[in-house]
């Protein structure tokens, strides 16, 4: 068998294999002595994974019950290790990162094995929850910026192009949040030496290897799924704007990977018209997009899936290309590796490799129950407690408020979150605001973190109701921030509606009455003796046609002092007797004609 790379092309595994595997492991920049034996060596670096390490080295002298090993200085936790591999004179860096975990391990036969595990040094980003708000960010400068933060570790983000006003993590860790919004945007996560790199995957590159049946391939195995390709992905979200939903479409992505069956014909197989992606929350019409085509993306990538093995070579990276020959039209061309694991013991040197990718690649199926947040980003649920910072000037223009979350480690002033209603529509509705400063209920659409909704108040010791609680409940009320009342008293079955000042107006049931009473001491009382007027000062009764008062039985008017009718004309009329009196004087005048008529008149 023939070893040499094909002229121009890309090198076989087994044409930098002359002479004999070479070894060399390092420990925050120098090489492990000789007396330090490596028993063995794993290394995996895989696509949205971090590189890990494991090192096993024999250790133990029974007679003298020590382990040299284990209690030297080069493998204790924090360790630098870099691992390099090759043939001959020459190796190739294979893996670098931090010894996360030292162990020691004694088998039946009284072997002793140190056990070192490594990872990359992003690994600190997987070790505790936090909760953070990227403010006016997009993705990639999200992503940027956890990385950023992270000691030993540097980042090449590809740029991605929506904004959001507020970008959510939530009780996630930091690597699990930006697992999530790369796949949100079709990017892949690859952890190298030091540096992760966040990028869509270019199948574009020239292979590094090519491995063909017969000649360097050790193992192969390799699936077609047309239960993983689409005619179309359908993306859907909710647009409150326009109060309807927002869709964005995608087709099959041509990765130009290997094989002669492509999505559509595979597409045909299920037959569906479309998969179909929805979210209940508001997407940007680039972000839906974004998603939609990161769909089939991850399709194009899973459409063909298999592993194989060969001699031992640096070149096989995860992101990188390998071009697959002699395995037949259907699996033969060029593959895009997602996983690379490297099985170094008994001076042997084997590189596995997996190709194409899960179509999942949160690791959660499609089908059952939808994942929270439709998969975006890691979810929140039940419940939350927030505090009321601002009223206005949604940035969105939503009319959404400003909540603090007390959890939330929030240093950017808070989430936006909309308002729910007991009843709103179109410039109408229940208007009621909660204060600057409330404690609220916080709800979240889809149990996405970065759709906050408000749904309602709480009391407390520091915030106390308007009433006092009774066992009784009898008394509802509306208070507002100035005192203004509407109280219910269920027992007496009595509305009140009331001003700080003393305005009040009492409907009762109870009392058979309706009441009005203002600050100044006037009264207009309903109630079954009848209608009372009751003023502290005078009564003035205004009309610009007539009044008209009319009493079915008695009417009496009476002053004080003066009462004074004044008009063009005036008619007094008695169906029977009519007696007009002065205690001391009484005078009937005209300027005109004065006429006294009856049948008899007696004057004195």
């Amino acid at each position: 068998m023939s070893d040499a790379a094909a002229p121009g092309g890309p090198p076989s595994p087994t044409a930098a294999s002359k002479g004999v595997f070479k070894l060399v492991v390092k420990s925050d920049g120098a090489v492990l002595p000789d007396s330090m034996r490596v028993i063995a060596v794993e290394v995996s670096r895989s696509v949205n994974k971090l590189a890990q390490a494991r090192i096993y080295v024999a250790d133990g002298d029974m007679a003298a019950k020590t382990f040299a090993v284990s209690d030297a200085a080069q493998l204790v936790p924090g360790a630098r290790i870099s691992i390099e591999a090759g043939y001959g004179a020459k190796t190739w860096p294979i893996f670098s990162g931090v010894v996360i975990k030292h162990g020691v391990r004694i088998d039946a036969g009284n072997r002793v094995r140190v056990c070192i595990e490594c990872r990359h040094p992003a690994f600190a980003l997987t070790l505790s929850r936090n909760n953070k708000n990227h403010v006016d960010s997009t993705d990639s400068a999200a992503i940027t910026a956890l990385l950023s933060g992270c000691s030993g570790v540097s980042a090449d983000v590809a740029a991605t192009t929506s904004e959001y006003h507020g970008l959510v993590q939530y009780y996630s860790s930091d690597w699990d949040f930006l697992l999530a919004r790369a796949e949100a945007n079709g990017l892949l996560v690859i952890t190298g030496d030091e540096t992760v790199t966040v990028k869509p995957p270019d199948t574009s590159a020239t292979a590094v290897l090519s491995l063909t049946y017969g000649t360097d391939i050790m193992r192969f195995e390799a699936e077609i799924d047309a239960r993983t390709q689409y005619a179309k992905v359908t993306g859907v979200s909710w647009d409150p704007a326009n109060q309807a939903i927002a869709t964005q479409d995608a087709g099959p992505v041509d990765l130009s990977l290997q094989g002669n069956l492509d999505a559509a014909t595979l597409g045909k197989v299920g037959g569906i018209a479309s998969l179909r992606l929805q979210t209940p929350v508001p997407l940007e019409t680039a972000a839906l997009t974004a998603w939609t085509k990161a769909r089939q993306v991850k399709a194009a990538l899973a459409r063909v899936r298999g592993s194989m093995a060969f001699q031992g070579s640096a070149l096989a990276l995860p992101g990188t290309m390998i071009d697959l020959k002699g395995v037949g039209t259907r699996f033969s061309g060029k593959v895009f590796v997602s996983s690379v694991e490297h099985h170094i013991a008994d001076g042997n040197w084997i590189t596995d490799v997996d190709f194409g990718l899960d179509p999942d690649w949160g690791g959660v199926r499609q089908g059952g129950t939808g994942e929270a947040a439709s998969g975006l980003m890691p979810g929140v649920t039940g419940l939350h407690i927030g505090k009321v910072a601002k009223l206005d000037a949604d940035p969105g223009g939503e009319n959404r408020i400003q909540v603090t979350l007390p959890v939330l480690q929030d240093d950017a002033g808070g989430v936006w979150a909309r308002l729910a209603s007991a009843y709103g529509s179109d410039k109408v509705g229940a208007f009621f605001i909660p204060e600057i400063g409330d404690e609220v209920i916080v709800a979240y659409l889809n149990n996405d973190p970065s759709n906050p909704v408000v749904i309602a108040s709480l009391y407390s010791s520091m915030r106390a109701p308007p009433y006092a609680l009774s066992a009784e409940n009898y008394t509802k009320a509306i208070v507002t921030k100035g005192l203004l009342k509407v109280e219910f008293n269920d027992e007496k079955k009595v509305i009140s509606l009331l001003t700080p000042a003393g305005n009040k107006v009492v409907m009762s049931d109870d009392a058979k009455s309706i009441v009005a009473t203002d600050q100044n001491g006037n009264t207009f009382s309903l109630s079954e003796k009848g209608i009372l007027l009751d003023s502290a000062s005078d009564i003035v009764l205004t009309a610009k046609a007539k009044i008209e008062i009319t009493a079915g039985s008695d009417m009496a008017l009476k002053a004080g002092k003066d009462m004074t009718q004044d008009a063009q004309n005036i008619t007094i009329k008695a169906g029977m007797a009519m007696v007009a009196k002065g205690a001391s004087s009484a005078e009937f005048s005209a300027s005109g004609q004065t006429t006294i008529k009856g049948a008899t008149v007696n004057i004195n």
